[in-house]
């Protein structure tokens, strides 16, 4: 016969495997009352408990146990029999009193139990710290954006309701005053809140009208009495000739900034801005951006406006290109106005690198507008040849610039000698300056000026070219090569 645990053949009537210890037998003992049973039984026939075959399994369970965990040796089938029983034992009896608890578990369980707390103790306390850093940053980005803004308005009491709440308000009640005839559109609004109790709820309000001859913008204070508003008109401002349009795309403003009310040294005030432009103009042309500041309690409106030309930015909105502001801006609210300046795009103030360059570009302008028409030409042909004559002293031979003109450049009546041939005709006159005149293409132009010294006298060659005496020695000019040469 061979043995069901480990296949090994064993001889017949064997109770246990010689080799592995596993019993041959299908009988078993009971564990509680010691009869044999049949080993697949449930219970024990002669004391009635359960048994589900716990000795076996239990074995079974221990030998795989042991067999993966065991450091050095296998254990024998009676350690193995002797631990199964006192497993079975347990688990039949557990309903009748509790599992015995060693010392040494409850004494890991509680050391287990005391580091897992200090674990989540440690854990709770190092979150707690991080929340704590993270509201406190919080807190401070706060803190300084507030100051922020503070800085900025330069004020304790900024905006006490939304924009659009208080151009309902003004809208409602200049209609109820019948206080629209003049058909003005509403342009901006803002609402003052009551600040202590002498001080009554407030709205000041904007109107303005573009489409006649004479523009203008109307400052409107509105005061809360009671269920009622008392409106008033504070300021009225004209534009002749000018355009105003008051909103915060054509501005390129936020509509956080533009409007709002701030207060300034104590006062309360209504700032906005609007584009001022000449009436139709475009690019190229003259344009405005007025900036305003409105003292509500003493309705006085002061203004910073930036004048220049009217450029377009890469995505088509155009802007103004201002070198600064008209107005001075000495004064808390001209200061006030220039600061806020920074922040509408529709203003872009140039460069001291630009200025500069656009002031000589202008130099150069205005000084070749002076030297533009005839009776200008010699001071023109001394602008255009000083370095030739400077070079003609030193002996060399120079190609001058003389400029053509349609109309006479010299006054007939001072002609002191004259020269001709059969293509030109050659003049001195009395300031001792040299013109000629090419009878092909009827244009006159200047040979010599008399900036460098009076000429006092000239005589033509035979090959189209005439000599000028000057104080700093005679001059050979080649009249159809415009080439000149000193001559001794």
């Amino acid at each position: 016969m061979r043995c069901q645990h480990c296949g090994h053949e064993v001889p017949e009537g064997s109770v246990f495997c010689n080799r592995c210890g596993y019993r041959m037998s299908n009988d078993t003992a009971c564990p509680y009352c010691g009869e044999k049973i049949p080993t697949d039984s449930v219970f024990c026939p002669s004391c009635g408990k359960a048994v589900e075959n716990a000795v076996d399994k239990a074995a079974a369970s221990i030998s795989t146990t042991t067999t993966t965990n065991r450091p050095q040796r296998e254990m024998t089938y009676n350690e193995q029999r002797a631990e199964a029983e006192r497993q079975a034992r347990r688990q039949a009896n557990a309903w009748q009193q509790p599992e015995p608890v060693d010392d040494d578990d409850e004494e890991e369980e509680d050391t287990n139990r005391g580091s897992n707390f200090n674990r989540n103790l440690i854990i709770g306390i190092i979150a707690a710290a991080i929340l704590i850093g993270l509201l406190s940053m919080l807190r401070h980005c706060n803190s300084q954006e507030n100051d922020r803004l503070a800085e900025r308005a330069d004020s304790a009491a900024l905006i006490a309701d939304s924009s659009q709440d208080a151009i309902q308000i003004l809208s409602a009640e200049l209609s109820r005053n019948n206080m629209t005839d003049d058909k003005a559109y509403t342009g901006c609004a803002v609402k003052f809140a009551s600040t202590d109790p002498d001080t009554p709820e407030r709205v000041v309000g904007v109107t303005y009208k573009d489409d006649t001859d004479r523009p203008f913008i109307k400052v409107y204070n509105l005061t809360r009495d009671g269920a009622q508003w008392k409106t008033e008109l504070g300021q009225t401002k004209y534009f002749d000739g000018r355009s105003i349009i008051m909103d915060n795309s054509s501005l390129i403003a936020d509509a956080m900034n533009v409007p709002r009310g701030v207060t300034l040294e104590g006062k309360q005030y209504l700032y906005f801005a609007f584009l001022n432009h000449l009436k139709g103009a475009g690019e190229g042309n003259n344009g405005r951006v007025t900036l305003c500041l409105y003292d509500v309690d003493g309705k006085k409106l002061t203004t910073l406006t930036y004048d220049g030309q009217i450029r377009s930015r890469t995505d088509g909105r155009q802007y103004v290109y201002s070198r600064g502001p008209l107005e001075s801006t000495s004064g808390s609210e001209r200061r006030f106005l220039q600061q806020e300046a920074a922040s509408i795009g529709a203003i872009r103030l140039a460069t001291q690198e630009e200025i500069d360059a656009e002031e000589e570009a202008k130099a150069k302008e205005e000084e070749a507008k002076a030297l533009e028409g005839e009776e200008n030409a010699d001071a023109k042909w001394d602008h255009d040849n000083a370095e030739n004559m400077d070079k003609l002293k030193e002996g060399e031979e120079v190609k001058m610039k003389p400029t053509q003109y349609d109309k006479p450049i010299i006054n007939m009546k001072e002609i002191k000698e004259k020269l001709e041939n059969d293509r030109y005709l050659v003049f001195l006159d009395t300031k001792g300056s040299v013109v000629g005149f090419n009878k092909s293409t009827r244009k006159y132009f200047t040979i010599y000026a008399g900036k460098n010294g009076a000429a006092s006298g000239i005589s033509l060659n035979g090959d189209n070219s005439v000599l000028i005496k000057t104080p700093g020695g005679s001059i050979n000019y080649d009249l159809v090569h415009d080439k000149a040469k000193s001559s001794n």
